[in-house]
């Protein structure tokens, strides 16, 4: 289903991220956007969520990945 929606834990269990690399990397436009549902009501399109790790393992596997560490 293209639009099915997530919360963030289900976006931290599937990244592996956590919540504050989460919204570090959308306010650099590096992560999806979450959907506002009203008052503190946020999620993401799991299809969204889905693409992002594709495309990571995208540029894993084309040798254009880089190791990258951020420093907050």
């Amino acid at each position: 289903m293209d639009s099915e929606f997530i919360r963030l834990p289900q976006v931290l269990y599937l990244t592996g991220l956590g919540k504050t690399s989460i919204y570090k990397l959308m306010n650099n436009n590096a992560f999806p956007i979450p959907a506002s549902f009203g008052a503190k009501r946020i999620a993401w399109k799991r299809s969204d969520i889905q693409n992002w790790i594709k495309q990571r393992i995208k540029e894993r596997d084309s040798g254009k990945a880089q190791l990258k560490i951020y420093h907050y």
